[in-house]
């Protein structure tokens, strides 16, 4: 039961994250700058988490996991900082299918910082994953000419902060709880991103009350939904799954993107967009059904 409630809590996890690159896009850089966009989603986090933690059980952090909590505070920031940044010169499809990569490189640091096995099975799940998301990358790039590689390699940035994100708070998931963990990280997060932030209010009319409604309204979804609770359940993922287990979901990101994309009219059914759900399904299913001796109690 822990096992399919993490399975649950990632897989939501990750169609939030499925729409909130086209929500991002809609508001940055045009109504608020990265950096004031990285600070609002950090201190929209920090104030959901801390007025959540008034109605749970206290938990007291020991020095030495305040400490992890802080490298991890600041691997969440680079991850919310690099994405925002790339919407300066990338479109949310190219973010989207970019991310897909994330599976790769989070089962590399796992085996070379937690020595977690990389078996035949789990390898081979990731690389139908892969396979999958290149699948929509082949098909989808002829739509959409907003790229760069400036945009592109900040993508990738984003990638290495989010997967030593997921190492890092794996260390200490099983200890707190998902509330305890986040309102500690949120905050140190929020304090990190104010020195770039607060220069760049100014130029942010979202900030300033003069951005157009549905801009709150896109802002709004990407702090309730792909901050807070986005980030409520990954620690409750981690708590009953391995990092390389949950950076595997990343691959339904494109999917859900493109599945957007058709129902307002944005693109167009083709028979490559459910070939490559299957690819990503089954990939899932190797990688969470792989069983390495070692660790087979871990899954």
């Amino acid at each position: 039961m822990n096992k399919w409630l993490g399975h649950l809590a990632v897989l939501t996890v990750y169609i939030i994250f499925g729409v909130n690159p086209n929500c991002s896009k809609a508001v940055v850089p045009a109504y608020i700058t990265p950096e004031a966009y990285t600070a609002l989603r950090l201190a929209v986090g920090a104030a959901g988490f801390w007025l959540i933690s008034l109605f749970t059980p206290k938990e007291k952090v020991t020095k030495r996991d305040m400490g992890i909590i802080l490298f991890g505070a600041v691997s969440l920031y680079g991850t919310l900082w690099a994405f925002a940044e790339a919407m300066r010169y990338i479109s949310p499809t190219y973010v989207s299918l970019i991310s897909a990569m994330s599976p790769l490189v989070v089962m590399l640091m796992a085996a070379l910082f937690l020595k977690e096995p990389i078996t035949t099975r789990k390898a081979l799940g990731v690389f139908f994953g892969i396979a999958g998301a290149l699948m929509m990358i082949l098909f989808s790039l002829h739509g959409d000419s907003h790229y760069s590689n400036v945009g592109a390699l900040l993508c990738f940035v984003n990638i290495l902060f989010y997967a030593a994100y997921l190492l890092i708070t794996r260390a200490i998931s099983p200890k707190y709880s998902p509330v305890t963990m986040m309102k500690w990280m949120f905050l140190f997060s929020f304090l990190l991103s104010l020195p770039l932030a607060i220069p760049t209010v100014k130029d942010s009319p979202l900030l300033l009350g003069t951005a157009p409604a549905l801009a709150y309204v896109n802002m709004g979804i990407v702090a309730l939904f792909a901050t807070v609770l986005a980030y409520y359940l990954l620690p409750v993922a981690l708590r009953r799954l391995r990092p390389t287990t949950v950076s595997m979901y990343s691959n339904l990101q494109p999917i859900i993107t493109a599945a957007l994309a058709i129902a307002v009219g944005q693109d167009i059914f083709t028979w490559n967009k459910p070939v490559a759900l299957i690819l990503v399904i089954f990939g899932v299913f190797l990688v969470t059904t792989s069983r390495a001796k070692a660790v087979s109690s871990e899954q």
